[in-house]
Formats: structure tokens, C-alpha cells, sequence
């Protein structure tokens, strides 16, 4: 670690110390982006899976409740138009479906079952409009218009056999003509003339056929003439052989035309099974269907037990066959309409039973995810706050280390330096060769300093030693015999040993030489691979090839003592 420090510069350490604690903090903005891409994520998977189930369901649901309201619609004015209206909100509804099951597999299920109940209330809505075609849209149109049209045949026909005011008639007539021959007074003469000419009256404003009216018409004249013969005889107080006569012929012929053309209660009978068809078609209570039959049989039996001819009669009867079966067959297809109309309850309540229980599974779904992802992003959000704290305390330790390791070599080189302000330093700061490190660089030269230093001692006390040891040899050599010989040697012994001392400082100090020499050969050499150009290339040059000429001359001096260091 200490190694790889010693190859950055100061600026660069500090620049790597902020550049960790950037990474640091890169980490805490990449882990919150990334909880924050993940929060996104979850909410737009709730927003296009669940979110989406949600809003196709209630797509379909509106457009379901669109068809039942076209639906409702055309049950009230059954137009065409709604049929194809009802048509289109169901494509809606396919088209919703089908998006639907695009989502996942369990949609698709859903899906699947919403369209086939589609495609079924669409193709029973069909059947029902169908029914209604053949029911008749309108009152003119379809079975509806057809036993009207027999009904109203019926009416007009019934019309030619109301004579029943000719008859009441008639019995006024014969009731005056009983009265005038009893109490035999002009008055009733009169009276029955005014009855005849009212007669006349209705008779020519009834619907009786016109060939009908002319049999009538001669009849009621016959009776006028021959009642006015016998007029004058009863007021001549003449023997009318107990009121007999042709006038009396004459009123039982046209008695006889009256009951030929005559069913009573007929159109009481008509207008009342006309109630009973106005009630049904407005309840739909079946127990009027069974009250029109009844009243169809009444009228049957009245037509069959009158004096009507028989063409009549046939003609009566086939057109209440006709009309019962036209009303029969009206009530069929309301009982289909009916039965269709269940089914598509079914398959509508059943449309809304899956549209419901989608939202309701969407709904607690979204609401599950909705938890759980509040939860994660606390959980990362707690996570976060452990990064951040972690950064932050890696950044200070990073920040501290960086910083001790800056200081501490400082701290050390000071002392130093108070060394050889004062004294000889006994340590050297540590020293990294090759180093990039300022510190380190400033602790090469301190260094150097504390060498050249100790050095400059060594020489000192190795010349002061000299000095004392020629000092002494000069005293033997001038001393007496006697103890020459023994101070001669003593004083050789420590000649010798601060030769050796010189010795030792001289190859110390070609050692020095020889590494400041190496290395700015190193330098140099370095230098020319940068392929430096002009003057500053040959300058480069000319101190290397003088650094090669240093190393040769110091390699000619080399002595024992210094060929070491040379080959170190």
C-alpha cells in the first residue's frame, strides 16, 4: 500500500481520495435511482396489467349497459336502426374483451368466456328483433296488423248484421198499429206514420248492403200502404176482423229480413274481445289471452245459432278462425320473446358477474401490489440510509488515511530536519526509489542532506583521528628508546584504523556518486524516449552521453573497496 502511495503525487492522492468518495456517493445515487426505477416499474406494471384489467372491465361493463339501453329502446319504438346500434356496442364489447385478454392468462380466460356471452346476447337480441318482425313492429305491420286487419274485417262485417234499432223499430211500429185498433183515435194513425218515417231513416243511415236496404225499403212501403187501407177502415168504425190484414203479412216479412240479418249482442261481443286484445298487449298477462278465446267462442256461437245465411255464417267463421290463429301466433312469439329475453338476462347478468369480479380482483390486487411496493420502498429507503451512511463514514476514513499518510511523513521529515539543525540525525525517512510522491522526493533530499551530513562528521572525526595519530607518531619518534618500539606500534595500529575510516568514507562517497550518477542517466534516458526535438533534445543528449562518461571514469577508479557499488 505504502509502495503504490509513493507513485502518486500529493494532488493525486487527494484527487483519488475525493474520486472514491465520489464513487461512494455515485453507489447512493445509483441505488436510489435504481429504487426509484424499481418503484416506477412496479407502478407501471400495476398501471398496464391491473390498472388496464381495471379499465377494459368497465369498458365492457359501459358498453354492455349501452346495448341493454338500445336494447330497452327498441323494445319501446322498435326501430330498425337499433338493431344495428345494438350490434355495434357489442363489437365494443369484443373489442374490450380481446384487449383484455391480451394482458395475462387469467384475463384471457375472462376474455374469452365475456366474448362467447357476447356473441350469445347479440345472436338472442337477433332472435327477439326477428320475433318482433314477425310480431309486427308497428300495429299495422306483421301478425299485430294481420288480426287487426281481421278484426277490423270482422267489425265492418258485423256492421252489415246491426239491425237491431230496426228491429226496436219495427216493434214501435206494431205497437202503434195495436194501439189505434183498440182505442180506434187518429193519433196513433199518425203516430205509426211518423215511426215509419223514421224507420226510413235509420234505415238508410244503417250499414246494411244497398240491395238489402231496397228489400227493406219495399217491404216497409207494402206495410205502409196496406197499414193505411186498414187505417181508414178502424177510423170508419169498420169490423177489422181483430186487426188482420196484408199490412200484418207485410210487418212478418220484414221481421223475417230482420232476423236474416241480425246476431244480437254481436258488436258488444266484438268491442269486448277487443278489450280483452288491448289488455293482453299492454300487460302481457297470459289470463287474457284465455278471456279473448272465450269471448272468440261466444261470438262463434252466436254467429251459428242466428238465422244468417250460411254463406255468412262461413264467412263469419273463417274469419274468426283467422284471427285466433293471427292472435295465437302473436302470443307465441311473445312467449319466445320471453324465453329469449331470460337468456339474455342470463348471459347479461352472468357479462356483469366476470366484469365485476375482474375489478374486484384488480382492485385487491392493486391494492396487495400497491402495499407491497410502499413497503419495498421503505425497505430501500432504509437500505439507502445505511449507504449513505456507510459512504459517508468510508469517505472520512478514506479522507483521514489519505490525509495521515500526507502528514505523518511531514510530521517525521520536521523532526528530522530538527536533527540536522542541531545534532547528527540517527534515521532517515522512508524512501520509495522511483517515486512520484512529493513527500517522498522531500524525503530523498532530507535524506541526502542527513548523509552528506553525517559525512561531513565522519570526515571530521576521521581527519581530527589523523591528526591525533600523526601527533602521537611525531612524540614517539622524538621520545627516548625505551618505550618507542610499543608506542610506535600503537600509533601504527590507529594510523591503520583511520586509513581504513578514509577508506570506508571514500567508497561511501563513491557510492553516493555512482547512484546520483545512475540516476540521472535514467532520467535522461527516459527523456530521449519522449523523442524530444531542437535544442532541448540535444541538451537531453549531451547529459546522458556525459552521464555514460562519469560512469566510465569512475569504473577506471574503481578500487576494491568501490567496485561493489560500481556493479550495485
Amino acid at each position: 500500500m505504502g509502495k503504490f502511495a509513493s507513485k502518486l503525487r500529493i494532488g493525486e492522492k487527494i484527487g483519488f481520495g475525493f474520486g472514491l468518495v465520489g464513487l461512494l456517493f455515485l453507489g447512493v445515487i445509483w441505488q436510489y435511482h435504481s429504487t426509484l426505477q424499481q418503484s416506477l416499474a412496479d407502478y407501471q406494471r400495476l398501471q398496464d396489467v391491473y390498472g388496464a384489467k381495471k379499465s377494459y372491465a368497465l369498458e365492457i361493463e359501459n358498453s354492455m349497459l349501452e346495448a341493454r339501453r338500445v336494447e330497452k329502446l327498441f323494445l319501446i319504438d322498435r326501430s330498425e336502426a337499433r338493431v344495428e346500434e345494438v350490434g355495434g356496442h357489442v363489437q365494443d364489447v369484443l373489442r374490450y374483451a380481446e384487449e383484455l385478454g391480451n394482458i395475462d392468462q387469467s384475463a384471457a380466460k375472462t376474455s374469452s368466456r365475456i366474448k362467447e356471452l357476447s356473441l350469445a346476447y347479440n345472436q338472442q337480441f337477433l332472435m327477439i328483433a326477428d320475433a318482433w318482425r314477425t310480431k309486427g313492429l308497428d300495429h299495422n305491420s306483421g301478425l299485430q296488423g294481420a288480426f287487426r286487419d281481421t278484426v277490423h274485417e270482422l267489425e265492418a262485417m258485423a256492421g252489415r248484421f246491426k239491425v237491431g234499432n230496426l228491429y226496436l223499430q219495427l216493434l214501435q211500429i206494431r205497437r202503434g198499429e195495436k194501439d189505434l185498433g183498440l182505442r180506434r183515435e187518429a193519433q196513433y194513425r199518425d203516430r205509426v206514420f211518423q215511426l215509419i218515417e223514421e224507420y226510413k231513416q235509420k234505415l238508410a243511415d244503417s250499414e246494411l248492403e244497398q240491395p238489402v236496404q231496397e228489400k227493406f225499403l219495399q217491404e216497409i212501403n207494402t206495410y205502409r200502404d196496406t197499414f193505411t187501407v186498414y187505417a181508414r177502415d178502424v177510423l170508419s168504425n169498420q169490423n177489422v176482423a181483430g186487426g188482420k190484414g196484408p199490412f200484418r203479412q207485410a210487418a212478418h216479412r220484414l221481421e223475417a229480413l230482420i232476423n236474416g240479418h241480425y246476431i244480437p249482442d254481436l258488436e258488444q261481443h266484438i268491442l269486448q274481445l277487443r278489450r280483452r286484445e288491448k289488455d293482453y298487449l299492454l300487460r302481457g298477462d297470459k289470463v287474457y289471452v284465455d278471456m279473448a278465446l272465450h269471448e272468440l267462442e261466444l261470438i262463434n256461437a252466436q254467429v251459428k245459432g242466428s238465422d244468417i245465411s250460411m254463406t255468412d255464417k262461413a264467412m263469419f267463421g273463417g274469419l274468426l278462425a283467422k284471427y285466433k290463429n293471427d292472435f295465437l301466433a302473436l302470443v307465441e312469439q311473445n312467449g319466445r320473446i320471453e324465453q329469449v329475453t331470460e337468456e339474455m338476462k342470463k348471459a347479461v347478468s352472468e357479462i356483469a358477474g366476470l366484469v365485476d369480479d375482474n375489478v374486484v380482483s384488480a382492485n385487491q390486487t392493486m391494492n396487495q401490489m400497491a402495499s407491497d411496493i410502499n413497503l419495498s420502498s421503505r425497505e430501500n429507503e432504509k437500505l439507502m440510509l445505511w449507504i449513505v451512511a456507510g459512504a459517508v463514514l468510508l469517505g472520512i476514513f478514506f479522507a483521514i488515511t489519505i490525509t495521515l499518510r500526507i502528514v505523518h511523513p511531514l510530521r517525521k521529515m520536521a523532526g528530522i530536519l530538527d536533527q540536522l539543525a542541531y545534532e547528527e540525525p540517527a534515521e532517515r525517512m522512508p524512501f520509495v526509489p522511483e517515486g512520484r510522491d512529493e513527500v517522498n522526493s522531500m524525503a530523498e533530499s532530507v535524506n541526502t542532506m542527513a548523509d552528506h551530513k553525517a559525512r561531513f562528521i565522519a570526515w571530521w572525526k576521521m581527519s581530527m583521528e589523523e591528526a591525533d595519530v600523526c601527533e602521537q607518531l611525531k612524540k614517539v619518534i622524538t621520545a627516548g628508546d625505551g618505550q618507542k618500539n610499543q608506542s610506535l606500534g600503537e600509533a601504527e595500529k590507529e594510523l591503520l584504523s583511520a586509513i581504513a575510516a578514509r577508506r570506508e568514507l571514500l567508497a561511501e562517497q563513491y557510492r553516493e556518486i555512482s547512484r546520483l550518477n545512475r540516476g540521472i542517466s535514467e532520467r535522461a534516458e527516459r527523456l530521449l524516449k519522449e523523442h524530444h526535438k531542437g535544442e532541448s533534445g540535444t541538451s537531453i543528449n549531451t547529459i546522458y552521453h556525459l552521464t555514460q562518461s562519469i560512469r566510465n571514469i569512475l569504473e577506471m577508479t574503481a578500487t576494491p573497496h568501490n567496485s561493489k557499488a560500481m556493479t550495485g
